[in-house]
């Protein structure tokens, strides 16, 4: 049994330490921190200053690099004491836990996609005139931007990070294809549709078992290959995963 550890290199450590299956990391995203640029750093002290109606947090990256720029725009003073008591939404558990683990509170949807965040009251209460900031990267879903902006909403958007495939990639998928070829149950982590889409980018010649992110990331994985053995990850923590690689063992 074999897992293909897809996550960028700074992100897959819990995985790489799995122990009870063999893991190889094969990254298929990268990840770019983007410069901050003035129109940016209004968005944020407009922030501050309780300018915004709410804000989304789209990923864990978005996440740190903020927290990042708000420890070096207020020295050593505690500004989480001053936030604003407009909501802050967090796409997914994990970005929660970053911003819950520094004394902000969020609140998170159902389920962590435009639509989730879209059925929420928090959401729903925005207005024409209301003022949204998303702290997110370059790129993904507009669902959410669109739907709002429809209704009237003011959107402000700081994108923090930029994702990007790595050059060596196909590099190191053929450096691995010796262990790959000659394993037969093999299970490869798709986390999102850009990975889905450079991981499409190499060459194949067998079938694999995929752990996908959510409902949504599944059924793309699914129109693509309707044959294909597609298993829903809600989380990317290591006990999921180990769990449903062993219930799939068993199949």
């Amino acid at each position: 049994m074999l897992l293909i550890n897809t996550r960028p290199k700074h992100r897959g450590q819990a995985i790489r330490q799995m122990t009870d299956m063999t893991v190889i990391d094969l990254p298929l995203l990268d990840i770019q921190t983007l410069p901050m640029t003035e129109a940016k750093a209004s968005m944020m002290r407009a922030w501050l200053d309780h300018h915004y109606d709410a804000l989304v947090v789209t990923s864990v990256e978005s996440a740190r690099r903020a927290l990042e720029y708000l420890d070096d725009l207020n020295g050593e003073s505690d500004w989480q004491q001053t936030l604003p008591d407009a909501p802050i939404v967090a796409v997914g558990s994990a970005t929660a836990k970053v911003l819950t683990d520094r004394g902000i509170p969020v609140i998170l949807p159902k389920i962590a996609n435009n639509e989730g965040m879209l059925a929420m009251t928090e959401i729903q209460a925005l207005a024409s005139g209301s003022r949204l900031l998303i702290w997110r990267g370059v790129g993904g879903r507009k669902l959410l931007n669109d739907t709002l902006k429809a209704r009237g909403v003011k959107i402000d958007v700081i994108r923090w990070y930029e994702r990007f495939i790595p050059a060596d990639l196909a590099d190191n998928f053929q450096q691995n294809l010796t262990t790959i070829n000659k394993t037969a149950d093999i299970f490869v982590i798709i986390s999102s549709e850009m990975a889905y889409q450079a991981w499409r980018g190499l060459s194949h010649h067998r079938r694999y078992r995929y752990l996908a992110l959510g409902e949504r990331l599944k059924n793309i994985i699914r129109a693509h290959e309707p044959d294909a053995m597609v298993d829903e990850l809600v989380t990317l923590e290591p006990d999921e995963i180990h769990q449903v690689i062993h219930q799939n063992s068993l199949v």
